[in-house]
This record gives C-alpha cells, sequence and structure tokens, in this order.
C-alpha cells in the first residue's frame, strides 16, 4: 500500500513525523511532500527545518519538495492508494477544493479525488471562523476526511508523545489501518493513570 503524506506550514510537524514513523513501521511505501511553510513552521517548533527534513526523510521511501512538479505523483497515472495531509493549513485546504494545483501538494491531492481515493486531512487551526469552517465542509462534501488535531482526554495523556500519538491513531483509523496508539474509549477509569483532572489539580484521595 502506497500513502502520500503531505506537511504543510499549519503547527504540528511532529505530527507529521510520527505518522511517517508508524506507517514506516506498519511496512507501508510512504511518499512525502513538504511545503516552504512547512519549513519554517518547523524551524519553529522542531530542532530546525533541516533536522526535520533529515528526520522525514529516514521514514520515508521517497521526498519531495512542492515545488518539484516533474516527481511522478504529480500525474494521476502514478495514483497511490490512499492521501494523508498532516498538518493541514487552512489555505493549503482552499486550494485544493477550489483546485487550484499551485504546487505539487495539491496537484497530488487533486490526483486522488479524481481517482476516488481516500484523502484525510489532519487540520490544525484555532479558532474556526466562518471562512475555515465553510472551507473544511466544502472540502468534506468533496471527499476529504476532516481530522481536527484535537485531544481525547479519555485516553490520559501523561506527555505529548499521548496527544500525538492519539491524533496519528485516529488519522489511521479513519484509512482502516489498525492500531493501538490510543487508549479506547471504554466507559470506565483507568486506574493506571492520572486523569486530566488529578494531573492539573491533585488527587482529593487521602
Amino acid at each position: 500500500m502506497k500513502i502520500l503524506l503531505g506537511v504543510t506550514g499549519a503547527s504540528g510537524c511532529v505530527v507529521a513525523l510520527r505518522l511517517a514513523e508508524v506507517l514506516r513501521k506498519y511496512g507501508f511505501n510512504v511518499i512525502g511532500i513538504y511545503t516552504r511553510s512547512s519549513l519554517i513552521v518547523a524551524d519553529t517548533e522542531c530542532v530546525s527545518a533541516n533536522w526535520f527534513i533529515d528526520k522525514l526523510r529516514g521514514y520515508v521511501d521517497e521526498l519531495y519538495s512542492e515545488d518539484d512538479i516533474k516527481a511522478p505523483i504529480a500525474s494521476s497515472s502514478n495514483i497511490l492508494d490512499a492521501y494523508i495531509i498532516a498538518p493541514a493549513s487552512i489555505k493549503t485546504m482552499a486550494l485544493i477544493i477550489n483546485g487550484i494545483a499551485s504546487n505539487l501538494l495539491v496537484r497530488a491531492i487533486l490526483n486522488g479525488l479524481r481517482m476516488r481515493k481516500p484523502v484525510v486531512a489532519v487540520v490544525r487551526e484555532s479558532p474556526l471562523g466562518e471562512i475555515e469552517l465553510e472551507i473544511l465542509y466544502k472540502a468534506s462534501k468533496k471527499g476529504i476526511t476532516i481530522v481536527p488535531a484535537v485531544v481525547g482526554f479519555y485516553t490520559y495523556p501523561q506527555h505529548i508523545g499521548d496527544i500525538v500519538d492519539f491524533i496519528v491513531g485516529k488519522t489511521l483509523d479513519v484509512l482502516g489501518i489498525q492500531n493501538d496508539l490510543y487508549r479506547r474509549w471504554r466507559g470506565a477509569k483507568d486506574p493506571r493513570y492520572l486523569d486530566p483532572c488529578e494531573y492539573l489539580y491533585g488527587s482529593a484521595k487521602t
């Protein structure tokens, strides 16, 4: 199974790295695309843009910049099995829903949509105004599954890795990829972990 992983300039490049790492671990062929804006974010959120690209390159089978329109995936003659944008910026989503293939990532996603392939967008934006919500609604109507980069507190997150794995796990769920990256809802407390209230405010237990 060949999966595209597109990384845009939204906050959350660590989610992209973790997705690439897990997909590689599960044996998928991963093709990555990064935008110029993603490198700016990586310089702020990661060690550096160069560190981010080197790390990402270690997890993917092919890696392209958004300007590499000669890449094979620019054509629908080289269609993939699934497409993920993580993190997905509102700008990229707007380009997609309007069919503006101004870079390799948008072009590849449009190819996937034309061929009725699953497309998942991990959107990291807050708050969402009327314009952003309209863009995401239109994207959903066009066949893109929206996975907001939010945390489920029933998973008892203890550190940032738990939050990232929840988002990654939910993304894989959409594609039907079985995973155990997060604690699924069971309707009962797991006594092995501090719950979010205990973590922040302490326990009333004596």
